[in-house]
């Protein structure tokens, strides 16, 4: 698997990760914590404050679906893969975290290291961050609050295709945004190879979820057609075998896939009017016009931005002259735990088998050398947190604690303290932030 690739797999894992918890903090600060406790789904109404949820739950279920598809068919192909990507594996690199066996991450708990009023145990976060003189009152343009009309319109879009409908298309050819259910089987000179061949395959046109050239030679086409597909496999594809377990060279190679184009499918979404909107959101959330829901996506956004906007401008503006090492060890424990977590989804014994049989790295320790910017930049967020609420002397509010109570149980108080003080710090910066 070539770096970038890689890279792009960790950076998805950890995005996912914080979206959900972003999308966590939200349904439990305004929207009373739906799809976050337990729910009768059997009587669940939809709302469009459950978006912020429902995206980080389709988000993480996305990822873990690429992972078990990219996995599944790496041991289909032995590591040959029809998907984009190389073999290459990662070697293992130098990090000043040291080494992952030093960290006890297989008992990773969210509230080791924090007191039970959700500061870091020993840490006085003002002896290593430097604020900028106007953090209480940070000033920020207008135009960088306030969303945009495509903003505005995704937040329609995504919201629309939550309603779409699924219906066969019979009387065009295929074009990119299709669902186009296909037989294939692929040959290199001739001779057919290990996991180059499926039938009933759902692929999404446009999607490129296939080699570059595949998708593109299948629009056109009418269902029922059948036809070849010629493509070239990139440099650095592990080699497949035959039938008989003789090697088939990938690397380069040109390859005839024989394509049957069983159907094709496209949503079809609903216009939104007045009447629709008073149908699904009036009862559930008093909104009875596309102009309120306009407006409410447009609020939601602005805070969603005004949120982002303080954060950046602290952490650009923001020195820190060390990391304690309760922090640092916090941090690198979360990021080896939830990779383990996927290690023990998918069947691996370790988490180094793990990451050097899907990810291309050599082991954890590889691992925490390519992201060690990303996990130093967790901890300097965290510590910027807690010196702003220590200069203003801030402590969450019982509303802010009662909101998170339902994990005390499963993540610990010392955890929900630090979830709740995070959630007063922010609303304080948004307060005292100076729009113009």
């Amino acid at each position: 698997m070539q770096r970038k690739t890689v890279r792009g797999f960790v950076a998805a894992g950890l995005g996912c990760a914080g979206l959900m918890a972003a999308a966590v903090w939200y349904s439990v600060t305004y929207n009373e914590a739906r799809l976050v406790e337990p729910m009768d789904f059997s009587t669940y109404v939809f709302r469009p404050q459950d978006l912020p949820m429902i995206l980080g739950i389709l988000a993480v279920a996305a990822y873990a679906l690429c992972l078990a598809a990219a996995l599944g068919l790496s041991a289909v192909l032995g590591g040959c893969s029809f998907f984009k990507g190389d073999a290459s594996s990662q070697a293992a690199g130098v990090s000043s975290f040291g080494s992952a066996a030093d960290y006890d991450y297989e008992n990773f708990q969210f509230s080791q290291g924090l007191t039970a009023d959700g500061y870091w145990e020993g840490v006085k976060a003002l002896d290593y961050v430097t604020l900028p003189e106007d953090f209480a009152a940070i000033s920020l343009p207008k135009a960088e609050v306030e969303p945009t009309e495509e903003a505005i319109s995704n937040q329609w879009d995504y919201l629309l295709s939550m309603y779409s409908t699924t219906q066969p298309v019979t009387d065009r050819a295929a074009q990119n945004g299709d669902v186009a259910n296909i037989d294939y089987a692929g040959t290199v000179d001739g001779v057919a190879f290990t996991g180059g061949t499926s039938t009933g395959f759902d692929l999404t046109l446009g999607s490129g979820m296939f080699i570059d050239g595949f998708e593109e030679q299948i629009v056109g086409h009418m269902p029922g057609d059948q036809f070849d597909v010629v493509v070239t496999f990139p440099e650095g594809y592990n080699d497949s075998t035959d039938a008989e377990g003789n090697t088939v060279p990938l690397s380069g190679r040109e390859a005839v896939f024989a394509v049957t184009l069983n159907s094709l499918s496209e949503s079809v979404l609903p216009e939104a009017t007045d009447a629709w909107v008073e149908e699904n959101f009036g009862a559930s959330n008093d909104l009875h016009t596309v102009a309120e829901l306009d407006q409410y996506f447009h609020d939601n956004l602005y805070t969603s931005n005004l949120t982002n906007a303080v954060v950046d401008y602290l952490t650009e503006n923001s020195q820190v002259s060390s990391i304690p090492d309760v922090v640092r060890n916090y941090q690198v424990c979360s990021q080896l735990s939830y990779y383990n977590s996927y290690a023990s989804m998918f069947g691996y014994e370790t988490l180094d088998e793990f990451l050097s049989g899907f990810m291309g790295y050599d082991n954890a320790d590889a691992l925490l050398a390519d992201t060690e910017q990303d996990v130093l930049n967790s901890c300097n967020q965290l510590l910027i947190f807690q010196a702003v609420a220590e200069s203003l002397d801030l402590a969450p509010t019982d509303a802010e604690l009662e909101a998170y109570a339902s994990y005390t149980e499963s993540m610990g108080e010392g955890y929900v303290h630090l979830l709740a003080l995070q959630d007063r710090v922010l609303a304080t910066l948004r307060d005292g932030a100076a729009i113009s």
